[in-house]
């Protein structure tokens, strides 16, 4: 055979700093050879899920309204299409399904060859399938959720980009779908066995990253595809079989993010960033959502101090992408430490020195000053699944149930608020106490706990500020939770799939609600 795929140019580490290479292309003849093949090849795909970070934080966050109106700092606005909802089949803004079936194909290269080989000994061998079967689930169940129904591709082809046009399918409807996105779940189950370990540290895709994507999977088949109590079951025991993982909420939310405590015990599976290889979203972390230093000096902190003369002022960038102005007092209670670690409040100062508040930048992510540079480099890893995800989504699926969702939410509420004050706030804060109308009422982006939907959307939202979950959170609970808290449109929640895609395989359909 003489497929061409992709992998990585020089030997590539598989220490903690996982040294991503650029990739290449080489003959598959000439490939799989030996063990260190296969490990390199292993990389290159959490090298190619690096590259699509961004795209899954788009997909999965970008059309709510947490985003809203123009850069208080100025700048032009970009993604706008996105969260003000007026997507349409002439500007879909995302092209080509995100790129994502390049990696699949590699994905499907991965498969066949270490299902077939006798280079590996079978615990490597299991890994590798665990994973790559794993992989391959996570990213049908984003073009699930994003078209409603997908291409189902499980072969390879030649060359380091799949053409969309020259695989001659039509889409498999969303039940085919679910259905092979279920099967591989079930794939990677079966190669991990009862392997719960993070056989190469939490920036690879492990056994836990599977569970925490199957309780996913269930919940959404079973309020969006008519699964029902069944599918929650399945779910709710998947999420459950976390507790057997070496799996922790960290004691402070900052520290989940941190760039000195990397791979903690509340990640589960991240985006690996580091030095010299790639800045969070290949930068576009920094020019979308981090203020330009210049701008600093009209802005001002809540104690007052000139924002380019605080600890902020080499954060430079460019913002791009306006969070919402209310977000810094409405989506909060008084206490929430996740507040102060996620958003940093911005003022300017009135002729008689009084502060007037203008909006939010992004603080979740705050960057490290390396030595030699004179910004800072934003080489946090961007989690895709950890501790808290999968509890608040254990607490979905109780709640569908009919059962109590109170450990779990309030585990994450006692995190956010601190022991002490979460102790001294109980009849206030915990779940289902959560209930002041005085916050509540008419507010855009949560409700209170008298409605536990609401109480576990209120804190997943509070929760995954800026990690691409907020759209496919009121995706799943549906179309009225949607369009209580965006500008969407009931009929066009699905994504427009592009005018070349369409052209290059007219077996594609376009999405439905976009035909005119």
């Amino acid at each position: 055979m003489k497929n061409i795929f992709i992998t990585a140019l020089a030997a590539l580490s598989l220490t903690s700093c996982m040294d991503l290479e650029p990739v290449s292309s080489i003959s598959d003849s000439k490939y799989w050879k030996d063990q260190a093949q296969f490990a390199a090849f292993n990389v290159g795909l959490q090298g190619l899920f690096r590259e699509k970070s961004f795209q899954f934080y788009e997909w999965g966050e970008l059309r709510t309204n947490l985003y809203a109106g123009t850069p208080f700092s100025g700048e032009a606005v970009h993604y706008n299409n996105l969260f003000n909802n007026t997507l349409n089949a002439t500007t879909p803004e995302v092209t080509d399904f995100g790129g994502v079936y390049t990696i699949i194909n590699q994905i499907n290269l991965m498969i066949s060859h270490t299902e077939n080989t006798d280079v590996l000994n079978e615990a490597q061998r299991k890994t590798y399938l665990g994973a790559a079967y794993g992989m391959r689930a996570y990213l049908y169940f984003h073009l699930l959720r994003t078209y409603g129904k997908a291409v189902l591709w499980l072969d390879y082809t030649t060359g380091n980009k799949v053409d969309i046009g020259n695989m001659g399918k039509a889409e498999a409807s969303a039940q085919e779908v679910m259905e092979q996105i279920k099967k591989d779940i079930k794939a990677s189950e079966d190669a991990y066995g009862a392997d719960m370990s993070f056989t190469n540290g939490r920036v690879y895709w492990s056994h836990p990253a599977t569970e925490v994507l199957k309780g996913e999977v269930y919940l959404w088949s079973g309020k969006q595809m008519n699964g029902g109590n069944s599918d929650y079951t399945i779910a709710k025991t998947a999420l459950e079989s976390l507790k057997t993982a070496d799996v922790a909420l960290e004691n402070n939310y900052r520290q989940v993010f941190a760039f000195d405590n990397k791979e903690n015990k509340e990640i589960i599976f991240a985006i690996h960033n580091g030095r010299d290889e790639y800045n969070m979203f290949n930068d576009a972390l920094r020019y979308n959502l981090v203020m330009n230093q210049m701008m600093m000096e009209n802005y001002y902190l809540s104690d007052g101090t000139q924002m380019s003369k605080s600890e902020m002022s080499d954060m430079s960038g460019a913002v791009y992408i306006p969070l919402n102005t209310k977000l810094y007092k409405d989506l909060f209670r008084e206490g929430d430490t996740r507040r102060q670690y996620s958003l940093k409040d911005c003022y300017t100062k009135n002729a008689d020195g009084s502060l007037q508040y203008v909006g939010v930048v992004q603080y979740k992510f705050i960057g490290v000053s390396l030595p030699g540079n004179s910004y800072r480099s934003f080489l946090e890893d961007y989690p895709i699944y950890r501790y808290a995800d999968a509890l608040l989504l254990l607490a979905e699926t109780k709640i569908l149930l009919n059962e109590d969702p109170s450990a779990e939410i309030n585990a994450v509420r006692e995190r956010a608020y601190g022991k002490e004050y979460f102790a001294e706030h109980k009849d206030q804060l915990a779940y289902p106490n959560d209930t002041d109308n005085s916050f509540y009422a008419n507010n855009p982006f949560v409700g209170s706990d008298a409605n536990p939907i609401e109480a576990v959307l209120k804190e997943r939202c509070r929760e995954f500020l800026l990690e691409g979950k907020r759209w496919y959170d009121l995706r799943l609970m549906g179309a009225e939770y949607c369009t209580k808290y965006t500008s969407a449109n009931a009929k066009r929640l699905l994504w427009p799939i592009d005018q070349n895609s369409l052209g290059e395989n007219s077996l594609l359909k376009q999405t439905e609600g976009y035909n005119n």
